[in-house]
C-alpha cells in the first residue's frame, strides 16, 4: 500500500500582521529620500520595467520567498519519496503494456492513477503554501510604498494617492509553479525554460500522457485530468 506521508510542509512564515505591516512602512518612510525617481515615475505614470534599482528592504523580501519556496519544494519531494519511487516503477510496467506490447492494463493504470492522485494533491498543497508566501511579502511591499509615498507627500516630492496597481517588486510565482506533474519530471520542476522537454519522454511522462489520454475518453483512469 502507499504511505500517505503528510503533505502539509510548513516553512517560516514572513508573518504579515499589523507588527511586520507597520515595520514595512516605516522603512518606507526611511527610504522616502532616496526612492524619488521611483515616486516622480510613478507620479507619471510609469513603473520600473525590471528590477534594477530596487530598494534593500524589497530585495530582502524576495530572497524570503525564494528561499522559502525553494524549501517548499524540498520538503515536499522528501516527504514523497517513496510515492515518486512508486511512481517511477509504476510508469514503466503502464508503458510497456500500452506502448511497447499494445494491451491496455486497466489495473495498472489505475494503480498508476491512484498514485498521481495522491502527487498531485501533494503537489497543489506546495502550491498554495508557495503562493501564500508571494501574497504575504506583496502585502509588505504595498505597506513599503505606501509608507514610502506619504513621506514623499509630506516632501512634497508626489500628490494624491498611490498609483493603484503601482508595486515595484511585485513578487509573481514563475512558471514552474503552473505544472504539478512536473514535480516528477527531475529536469522540470526547477528550470522555468523548460529544460528536456525537446527530449525523449521519460516513462514517467509517457505514462502520464497515457494516464489523460484514456481519461479523457472516459476510459478506465480514475485520477482526473493532468493537474495544472
Amino acid at each position: 500500500m502507499i504511505n500517505k506521508a503528510r503533505i502539509n510542509v510548513r516553512v517560516r512564515r514572513l508573518k504579515a500582521g499589523r507588527l511586520s505591516s507597520a515595520r514595512a512602512r516605516f522603512h518606507g518612510r526611511r527610504d522616502a529620500a532616496g526612492l524619488r525617481e521611483f515616486l516622480t515615475d510613478a507620479a507619471a505614470g510609469r513603473t520600473p520595467a525590471d528590477d534594477d534599482g530596487l530598494p534593500p528592504y524589497i530585495l530582502g523580501l524576495r530572497a524570503q520567498v525564494r528561499r522559502g519556496t525553494a524549501r517548499l519544494r524540498s520538503r515536499t519531494l522528501t516527504a514523497h519519496r517513496a510515492l515518486h519511487i512508486r511512481i517511477q516503477a509504476e510508469s514503466v510496467r503502464v508503458v510497456t503494456q500500452y506502448t511497447v506490447r499494445g494491451e491496455p492494463a486497466p489495473a495498472a493504470l489505475a494503480r498508476f492513477g491512484q498514485m498521481i492522485g495522491q502527487w498531485r494533491s501533494a503537489a497543489s498543497v506546495c502550491r498554495q503554501q508557495a503562493q501564500q508566501l508571494a501574497d504575504e511579502a506583496n502585502q509588505l511591499i504595498a505597506c513599503y510604498w505606501d509608507g514610502a509615498w506619504t513621506r514623499g507627500q509630506r516632501d512634497g516630492q508626489v500628490s494624491g494617492p498611490r498609483p493603484t496597481g503601482w508595486l515595484p517588486g511585485e513578487i509573481t510565482l514563475d512558471r514552474t509553479w503552473a505544472h504539478l506533474d512536473d514535480g516528477l519530471l527531475n529536469d522540470r520542476w526547477y528550470a522555468p525554460d523548460h529544460a528536456g522537454r525537446d527530449t525523449d519522454p521519460s516513462a514517467v511522462a509517457q505514462a502520464l500522457h497515457i494516464l489523460d489520454h484514456q481519461a479523457a475518453r472516459g476510459g478506465d483512469a480514475t485520477s482526473g485530468v493532468r493537474g495544472r
